[in-house]
């Protein structure tokens, strides 16, 4: 965790996002979506964005400053760079079938934390964004 922290001061200006507010954030989300949501994160020490499910509740059981998925186990929230929930979520396939283009619901996930005060959250053509760090 150090190790991260230490990278965000050196690279970043400000950190937007605590541990708290993160977990704030997806605990509203967890109960949104009857069907899975699609998130693209940006960590700090891995260079390429990795597709991944909106972890849910039980997610959040982890001690806190982790949150746990199915791709990639147990992460750090710090080390959240930046969060983007896809308008249509495109589920990478390992064989040569396409991906099915599913419409998420990106206004119900924007109401959800709508009350949870002022966040880094900018709605794009992509989707909605959630930065943890600004340059």
């Amino acid at each position: 965790m150090r190790r991260i922290s230490r990278r965000a001061k050196r690279e970043f200006s400000v950190a937007l996002m605590s541990d708290t507010k993160w977990r704030k954030v997806f605990r509203a989300w967890a109960n949104v979506s009857a069907t899975e949501t699609q998130m693209i994160v940006k960590f700090l020490d891995v260079p390429e964005p990795r597709v991944m499910r909106l972890p849910g509740e039980s997610a959040l059981s982890c001690p806190k400053p982790y949150i746990d998925s199915l791709e990639y186990g147990p992460w750090e929230l710090c080390a959240l760079e930046w969060l983007e929930i896809p308008v249509v979520a495109s589920w990478p396939r390992q064989d040569d079938v396409p991906p099915p283009k599913i419409a998420q619901e990106i206004g119900a996930l924007r109401a959800a934390i709508d009350f949870l005060g002022q966040l880094p959250l900018t709605e794009t053509e992509q989707g909605l964004r959630l930065e943890g760090y600004r340059r």
